[in-house]
C-alpha cells in the first residue's frame, strides 16, 4: 500500500505554509504560541497566611518551617495554587521582592500537548511562562496564641548549674542556634538565680531537649508531672511536666581535686580536658588520661579547685 503524502496548508493568520497534520486549529506553531493561551485556568494572585510570631507558614492542617525564598516555602505555594491539573509544570524559580511588601512572586514555565488537525497523531507541545504573586497575611499560630496567654505551658525544663561562670549555659544556647527544630519548638526562656527555665508547648519536645541538654554535660535529671484539671465527662486532663537538669559545676581546663575511688590510674590532682556526656579528666603532669562518667561523678561528686575565667 503507498504511503498517503500529507499537503501544506497555509496558516490562517499569517499565511506561512504549514503541514496539514501539524496545524493546530489552522495555525502554524508561531501564531499557535501567540493566540493560545494555556495559562488562563491558572490563578496569578493567591494569598498564603503565616504566623507573625514564629514565622511559620500555614500548611493546613498545621504549621511548617521555611525560609524565604527557599524550596520548602516554593513546595508550599506550589500546593496552594489552582490551575495547574492541566499543565505540566516544566519550572518554577523565585523572583526577589522587598522582605517588607508581604509579596512573594514565583515565575512559572508550563508545558501542554496540543493535538493537530482530527484524526491527525501528531502532537505540538506548548510552553508558556507566566507570574504567580503570593500575598501574605499574618496571623498568630495555635501555639502563639497559648504563649499571648499567661500560665498555659504544659511542658518545663529547669536547667541549672551552681556555678560562679555561665560558660556551659553559653555552650547550650549555641547548640539551640544549631538546630532549628528546637528554636521553634521553644516558647520562652526565662532567666532564674543558677540558670534559665526552658518552656515548651509540647511534652515530646521537652523531653527531646532535656536529653540534649544531658548529652552536653554531666547531668542529673529528675522529671515530675502535676495535674492541673481533668474532665471527667471527657476523659481528658491537663497535665504539666517539668525536668530538673542540674549541670555538674564543672567546665573545660578546671582544676580538681579527685575523691579515692574515682580515677585509680590519675594522681588526686588533675585538669578537666573535655566535656561532654561524661568527663575527661587529663595528668598535666604524665599525659595520662581517664574518663569519669555521669553517674561515677553523681555518685561522689567533687567540685573545682580552681577554674579559668
Amino acid at each position: 500500500m503507498a504511503d498517503l503524502h500529507v499537503g501544506n496548508i497555509a496558516c490562517c493568520l499569517c499565511g506561512v505554509p504549514t503541514s496539514a497534520s501539524t496545524a493546530y486549529e489552522g495555525m502554524c506553531a508561531t501564531c499557535t504560541g501567540s493566540q493560545v493561551d494555556i495559562t488562563s485556568g491558572i490563578e496569578r494572585s493567591v494569598e498564603i497566611e503565616m504566623c507573625k510570631g514564629c514565622e511559620r507558614w500555614f500548611r493546613n492542617p498545621g504549621w511548617a518551617v521555611a525560609q524565604l525564598e527557599s524550596a520548602e516555602l516554593l513546595t508550599l505555594c506550589l500546593r496552594k495554587l489552582r490551575g495547574l491539573k492541566h499543565v505540566r509544570l516544566v519550572d518554577a524559580a523565585w523572583i526577589w521582592t522587598e522582605h517588607h511588601s508581604r509579596r512573594l512572586r514565583v515565575k512559572l514555565t508550563v508545558a501542554r500537548d496540543l493535538v493537530g488537525a482530527s484524526g491527525s497523531t501528531y502532537v505540538t507541545c506548548l510552553q508558556q511562562s507566566l507570574v504567580v504573586e503570593y500575598v501574605v497575611r499574618t496571623r498568630n499560630c495555635d501555639a502563639c496564641n497559648k504563649v499571648a496567654a499567661k500560665d498555659t505551658w504544659q511542658a518545663k525544663v529547669q536547667v541549672r548549674q551552681k556555678t560562679e561562670h555561665p560558660r556551659t549555659l553559653l555552650a547550650l544556647e549555641q547548640h539551640m542556634l544549631k538546630h532549628q527544630k528546637s528554636r521553634v519548638a521553644l516558647r520562652e526562656v526565662k532567666r532564674v538565680g543558677d540558670g534559665l527555665d526552658f518552656i515548651f508547648g509540647r511534652r515530646q519536645d521537652a523531653h527531646r531537649f532535656a536529653l540534649g541538654v544531658c548529652a552536653l554535660a554531666p547531668c542529673k535529671c529528675k522529671a515530675s508531672s502535676s495535674l492541673v484539671s481533668a474532665n471527667a465527662k471527657t476523659g481528658t486532663s491537663n497535665v504539666r511536666h517539668v525536668w530538673a537538669v542540674e549541670i555538674a559545676p564543672l567546665c573545660r581546663d578546671d582544676l580538681v581535686l579527685l575523691p579515692k575511688g574515682v580515677a585509680p590510674s590519675l594522681p588526686p590532682l588533675v585538669l578537666v580536658s573535655r566535656i561532654g556526656a561524661s568527663l575527661h579528666l587529663v595528668d598535666p603532669a604524665s599525659g595520662a588520661a581517664a574518663e569519669v562518667t555521669a553517674e561515677q561523678y553523681w555518685r561522689n561528686p567533687f567540685p573545682p579547685l580552681g577554674t579559668k575565667r
